[in-house]
């Protein structure tokens, strides 16, 4: 017997070794072009911002491309995966919707106090917000927030302007100066004070200016009628001047006392005449005119409708310069709105 051959032949003729070691003609498989889809969706699975592609080497470690979303929070990912293995579905990030909270922005002046009302912004959470200074008041801005702008989160935020201004400042008013009503409008204890007194000043009425403050910021004025009692020039009123030609009418009395919590309208008249006689009521008969047990004193429930004939007894004449018609049924009604 001759030596044993230990060679043998593939189908294809090729010599191979029997211990099964590779030749060096067969190549190790190597990926170098997969991809994976990322899609960004909502709880629904709803699409809420474009799908990306990425590529990377088989195996190679894999950065999933993380978004933020305004108005939505990361919740869960599907598929997920470190490294680059073919996955045909593609990765899943889901994400829940989420409010964030304000952001709050504060106007204050050196003494810490607020110049005007705080502002509330709100947006989508993780969506950028910008803060302004006010702008009439810009050119006394003495510090602003570290950053202006940011991102809406889930906890409130707050920014804060400082201006060096003082609130308010004196102006001069003519001395014959007076306040006249065009509705029923609010008074107030103090200037800048955001809180009204109980009552309010009657329409038509006219009052006598004492002072006059003007705010510092936007320009509004606060006139004193006296006392602890302050009316911006925001309310429904007209300035008027009115020469007084009399000691008496110059000393016109305090419409309010000067107490905020215990308001009482104090008159003089100077003047009264005898009438005794029906009038009409000049308005349209569907409209009423409110009834006074005293001259701006209480409001009654009774009121007279537009076209009734009323009788008056005589007319007054207030040291503010109304003038009221008192009816044989004991009410008050100013007299501009009677045909005397």
């Amino acid at each position: 017997m001759g030596k044993k051959n230990t060679q043998d032949f593939s189908h294809n003729g090729e010599r191979t070794m029997e211990n099964n070691v590779l030749s060096p003609k067969v190549k190790k498989l190597a990926r170098d072009d997969v991809e994976i889809e990322v899609h960004y969706v909502d709880s629904l699975g709803k699409e809420i911002s474009d799908s990306t592609t990425i590529k990377g080497h088989y195996l190679d470690k894999l950065d999933i491309p993380w978004k933020e979303i305004p108005g939505f929070v990361l919740s869960s990912v599907t598929n997920f995966q470190q490294t680059f293995i073919p996955n045909s579905d593609g990765i899943y990030l889901v994400y829940a919707n989420q409010l964030s909270a304000p952001v709050i922005v504060y106007h204050r002046n050196t003494d810490g106090k607020l110049i005007s009302d705080p502002q509330y912004l709100e947006g989508d959470l993780n969506r950028k917000f910008d803060t302004q200074p006010l702008e009439e008041a810009n050119h006394f801005l003495v510090h602003s927030p570290r950053s202006a702008s940011g991102q809406f989160t889930s906890r409130v935020q707050e920014q804060e302007y400082v201006y060096n201004v003082l609130p308010v400042k004196d102006i001069k008013i003519n001395k014959n100066l007076f306040i006249e009503t065009t509705n029923n409008v609010r008074v107030f204890s103090e200037p800048l004070n955001k809180v009204p007194l109980e009552k309010t000043l009657p329409y038509g009425t006219t009052w006598k200016a004492y002072r006059a403050v003007q705010e510092t910021y936007n320009k509004t004025v606060w006139y004193n009628l006296g006392g602890n009692t302050w009316i911006p020039s925001t309310e429904s009123i007209k300035t008027r001047i009115i020469k007084q030609t009399t000691p008496r009418q110059e000393m016109l009395n305090s419409p309010l006392s000067e107490t905020a919590s215990n308001i009482s309208y104090t008159y003089s008249i100077i003047d009264s005449m005898e009438i005794k006689r029906s009038v009409r009521v000049m308005y349209y008969k569907d409209q009423y005119i409110t009834a006074w047990k005293t001259p701006y004193g209480d409001m009654d429930n009774k009121r007279f409708r537009g076209g009734q004939d009323v009788f008056v007894k005589k007319i007054v004449q207030l040291d503010n310069y109304s003038v009221w018609a008192e009816l044989s049924d004991g009410y008050y009604i100013e007299s501009k709105y009677l045909n005397l």
